[in-house]
């Protein structure tokens, strides 16, 4: 079967086993340039994507698993290691040494959140005119840089300025991964894969943990260093082959790609033709301010930074956990839990994220039109209910694992960031800028409220002692549930409108199942 402007089908990639095969073709496409002819999607892609497409286009995709996936998940650990760790870092001694007994720590993370908010949608936007490896690259050995200066922080002045730069460079590392992910896969391939990387968000802070207990039993106080100091000294040494890593292993955007030690100019040309036209051509000059006030108009630019900026506050809860553990040391009497203990207990959370959050994406992926809002509705009521139940349970049970669980069970809120980053992906595909300009908001916006809104929710000098703040915290979910309401909405209201313009794009996106949430 085939459709009247058919040509050039030497040059197309014709898949196996298509039963009604599609030809991406665009007007503004050259007469020889590659085709992309989709083929039928059977029961083993529900299990992986790369298992039932041709032996070609299954080698490219698993080089790009490889390469790319490998590189944006190393580098977010990373990131998050060295974001997160000032926590394990102030609960393992670096509180009294710095004398650090007021709101400093708060004041730390709003410092790092206000840099992060700064570089956000500048870095987002520029990569989409740069050399993406080198770019991001660049990012992640600044931060190492600065991360290794925390080894050597003596007052608070230097806390906050290396807060701040560790923030500034790790901006437009996450949203530029999850963009470049989103330029070479396909919607049904794309959510469990920025799971994988947005899981790496929860094995930072789970590394973090571990490397904190192992450091401070071993190296605290050798050569005259405490445990946390050592503690930011191996952090850089972690991040800085992560960051080599990601300028050897990570592809250009498909317009700009050319063929490498890794990918041949055929797999090269595979790529453009498989996301279609609009990532083929490479974005140069300034930016234009009608383009920006034209994704004003729509409601991507509101509804997903307003959804994140809730997602966001969800962690805050379950964030408190360390706090509680430590709670139990009472001073002149004998601890309860080590030091290892504070940093180890509090890591369920994340590996019990991880899970759900993989779960959540393959279930997504799968579901008919690989549907994104339910997985994100999901975690939101998950949202509600755990906060509610910490502020209504006593801080100190009679059952330590009454208020445990608790703890534990409130992990479940972070399952859908991954699938989230995908939504704004797809729903954004056609206009590569604005996907960039939506994701940094996106981002942006998240951290602008994280940077603040915990001080006066879940201030440090009360911490465990917080019952307000988990209210608060479950009203975030009953926004964030109204807002993916809103998101599903407007989505299908333009799904009904593509379907009515018809076309061959159309066509294509209804076999991709992309075309019903």
């Amino acid at each position: 079967m085939s459709y009247p402007d058919e040509k050039a089908l030497k040059n197309a990639f014709i898949t196996e086993g298509s039963e009604l095969p599609v030809i991406v073709k665009s007007e503004s496409r050259e007469i020889d340039a590659p085709v992309y002819i989709q083929s039928k999607r059977t029961w083993k892609s529900y299990f992986w994507s790369t298992l039932d497409v041709p032996k070609d286009e299954a080698l490219f995709l698993t080089k790009l698993d490889l390469t790319l996936i490998s590189a944006s998940a190393l580098g977010v650990m990373c990131r998050y290691l060295d974001q997160v760790n000032i926590t394990n870092a102030f609960n393992s001694g670096m509180k009294e040494d710095l004398s650090l007994y007021g709101n400093q720590l708060n004041y730390a993370n709003a410092i790092w959140s206000a840099a992060y908010v700064f570089g956000q949608v500048p870095s987002n936007l520029i990569l989409t005119r740069v050399n993406v490896p080198l770019y991001i690259a660049f990012i992640e050995i600044a931060w190492t840089v600065f991360t290794f200066a925390h080894a050597g922080i003596h007052n608070t002045t230097q806390l906050y300025v290396f807060r701040f730069f560790v923030g500034l460079f790790e901006a437009g590392h996450f949203p530029a991964v999850m963009y470049v992910a989103s330029s070479y896969y396909k919607p049904h391939e794309l959510a469990r894969r920025n799971t994988i990387i947005q899981v790496f968000t929860s094995v930072g802070p789970l590394f973090s943990g571990f490397l904190m207990a192992a450091v401070y039993a071993r190296l605290n106080e050798v050569h005259g260093l405490a445990g946390w100091r050592w503690m930011y000294i191996i952090c850089g040494c972690i991040s800085f082959p992560c960051a080599l890593w990601t300028a050897l292993a990570m592809p250009q955007l498909p317009a700009r790609a050319k063929a490498n030690w890794i990918f041949t100019q055929k797999e090269v040309e595979l790529a453009r033709a498989r996301i279609g036209p609009t990532d083929s051509k490479p974005l140069t000059g300034l930016f234009k301010w009608k383009d920006i006030k034209r994704w004003h108009t729509t409601w991507h630019v509101y509804l997903f930074p307003l959804y994140f900026t809730f997602a966001a506050q969800f962690g805050q809860s379950g964030g408190s956990m360390i706090f509680w553990v430590k709670s139990y040391n009472v001073k002149g009497k004998k601890a309860v839990f080590s030091v290892e203990d504070i940093n180890i207990i509090p890591l369920g959370i994340n590996i019990i994220t991880i899970v759900c959050a993989l779960a959540n994406s393959w279930i997504s992926d799968s579901l008919p039109g690989a549907a994104r809002w339910p997985g994100m509705l999901f975690a939101s009521v998950m949202a509600i209910i755990f906060p509610i139940a910490l502020a209504a349970t006593p801080v100190h049970p009679k059952w330590k694992a009454q208020r445990w669980v608790l703890y534990y069970l409130t992990s479940l809120g972070g399952t859908a960031a991954g699938i989230t980053w995908t939504f704004v992906n797809e729903s954004s595909r056609q206009d590569p800028e604005k996907r960039a300009y939506v994701s940094a908001m996106m981002n942006a916006f998240a951290y602008i409220f994280t940077a603040w809104i915990p001080i006066f929710t879940f201030p440090t000098y009360q911490q465990p002692y917080i019952v307000m703040g988990n209210y608060v915290t479950a009203g975030f979910g009953f926004g964030a549930v109204l807002t993916v309401l809103a998101i599903r909405w407007f989505y299908l209201r333009d799904l009904e409108r593509q379907r009515k313009n018809g076309g061959v794009g159309g066509v294509r996106e209804s076999l991709e199942g992309s075309d019903s949430a």
